[in-house]
């Protein structure tokens, strides 16, 4: 059995996308991944040893650019160039997980006959999952629909929760601590706002560093391209553009967490039981969707989870208040819970069932 993977732009989507994978993999499947050349998709599905066709596409920009004018010719071309490396490669479904890099490849999914398993992360349909939502076979949830679901999900959706990755259970603290050098006896601070960075959060983390360095180890993944020399013997306070491998091991060290407030953020904290500092996406560049995952999520963990809106970063303190009001709770597990892989496992095994209905 053969099973295409789509989804990516931010690892959000690809993480989540290759634990899945992981699981297909398991039971024999044959796997090819279907994205944009050189990008976070691209990169993550070769470390993953998962064959890659390239797809163009292109998303929607939320203010006025003239990249909006080409988007449709793109994503055309791109309808095109997924139909025909679908015929080519033949496989038996299509698992979707989102962003507008997977558009092109459902459509043309649809359009060669080949059933689509969609999942989304947030509390409420993204843009590409609408439209791709009405042509799939399947539509996995992280978690039940806040409202009434439109007639045509009702028979078609399955709430499977957010698969995470599976070498969360596997991390090794210790080795990461011994290979940068972090000393013992002070608690971690982990700073990471997903594969691209966030410079916001990134001038507001140096900005209080003065303090957060006293308090803690400062481990801060930046994004590509977003290191500072000036800071890079600063005692205290690690710098790395982004952790690809490591990253289980960074989030089992960590004993207090800044990021963003992605749902595949939010998944990984709960599986590890990680207090965090949470600092969702403003509506200036995103459909809203982290500010609902924020406020839900802070409103499960109260006493482990304090929100920071992105515009309160230019506060001088905000941040450091935020870290105290948090500092005398401690950290849970290390991803030990055989809850981490049961969503990925549970979203393979529909994938499965609707590829074999095909044959």
């Amino acid at each position: 059995m053969k099973i295409a993977i789509t989804g990516g732009a931010s690892a959000g989507h690809v993480v989540p996308a290759l634990a899945v994978a992981g699981r297909l993999r398991d039971h024999g499947a044959e796997l090819v991944f279907l994205g944009r050349e050189n990008t976070i998709e691209h990169e993550l599905a070769q470390r993953a040893s998962i064959p890659f066709r390239h797809v163009p596409s292109a998303g929607l920009q939320r203010r006025r650019s003239a990249a909006n004018l080409l988007m449709p010719f793109t994503v055309t071309w791109g309808i095109l160039a997924a139909y025909r490396a679908l015929r080519r490669e033949r496989p038996d479904a299509l698992f979707s997980k989102g962003s507008y890099v997977s558009v092109p490849v459902g459509i043309g999914a649809a359009l060669a006959r080949i059933p689509v398993v969609i999942h989304e992360s947030d509390h409420s349909l993204g843009l590409a999952n609408r439209i791709l939502g009405r042509l799939a076979a399947t539509i996995c949830l992280s978690v039940p629909a806040p409202g009434p679901t439109p007639r045509w999900m009702r028979n078609k959706t399955q709430v499977t929760g957010l698969p995470v990755r599976a070498d969360l259970a596997d991390a090794k603290p210790d080795a990461l601590r011994a290979r940068l050098g972090v000393p013992a006896g002070k608690p971690v601070l982990l700073v990471f706002c997903g594969s691209s960075g966030a410079q916001r959060v990134n001038a507001a983390v140096r900005n209080q560093l003065h303090v957060l360095a006293e308090r803690y180890s400062v481990l801060h993944v930046t994004g590509k391209g977003h290191l500072d020399p000036q800071l890079a013997e600063r005692p205290g306070y690690w710098q790395l553009e982004y952790l690809h491998e490591d990253m289980p091991h960074a989030l089992a060290l960590a004993d207090l967490v800044i990021g963003r407030a992605g749902a595949t953020t939010l998944a990984e904290l709960a599986a590890l039981d990680v207090p965090a500092v949470l600092v969702p996406l403003p509506t200036s560049v995103s459909r809203g969707d982290q500010i609902d995952n924020a406020r839900a999520y802070a409103g499960q963990h109260p006493d482990r989870c304090r929100v920071v809106a992105d515009e309160e970063l230019t506060d001088p303190g905000v941040l450091v208040r935020a870290c105290t009001a948090l500092s005398a709770v401690p950290r849970g597990g290390q991803g030990s819970s055989p809850e981490v892989g049961a969503a990925a496992s549970r979203i393979a095994d529909l994938v499965l069932r609707v590829a074999a209905r095909r044959r």
